[in-house]
């Protein structure tokens, strides 16, 4: 567990190991080519043919098989990020906030509030977690700049 604390209304303890079932999550490819959140909106572009599976059932494609086995396969060999913005504003960090302070056991960063969008922890590489004890690995990824704040093994985080 990962607790977010300091200047916050409410510390909160975030678990790793639930994030693998994050719509959320994203893979670090998809981060590369701009996708910063793994949900997708809801559209019904053609509400006739959504309103005919509604009252006549929908039948399910021939490759339904074959997709649910590729979605397993690429969460199971897969390397995940996921975008920390959700969580920081559940825990409502003060407004005089000016960064994040992200821990290990031997140092510290900083990461400037406004970068906060950009905050992305990862937390499996090739489909198995970075660290037993559920620890993860941050960075801020900017798509015009790339890689920037990267730091290991993050065990506790404090907004000042």
């Amino acid at each position: 567990m990962i607790q977010i604390k300091g200047a916050v209304k409410f510390p909160i303890s975030l678990d790793s190991t639930t994030w693998i079932f994050d719509d959320r999550k994203v893979s670090i490819d998809d981060l590369e080519r701009g996708v910063f959140d793994g949900t997708r909106p809801v559209k019904f572009e053609d509400n006739t043919e959504w309103n005919r599976a509604i009252l006549e059932g929908q039948t399910n494609p021939p490759t339904l098989d074959s997709e649910i086995k590729y979605k397993k396969r690429s969460v199971l060999e897969g390397t995940f990020v996921i975008n920390m913005t959700p969580f920081f504003k559940n825990a409502e960090p003060h407004q005089q906030a000016k960064a994040i302070k992200l821990y290990n056991e031997e140092h510290s960063i900083e990461v400037p509030m406004d970068l906060l969008p950009y905050l992305f922890f990862q937390f499996a590489k090739d489909g198995k977690r970075l660290y037993s004890d559920n620890a993860v690995d941050s960075f801020v990824y900017i798509p015009e700049e790339g890689y920037t704040y990267e730091f290991k093994y993050v065990t506790h985080i404090e907004v000042i």
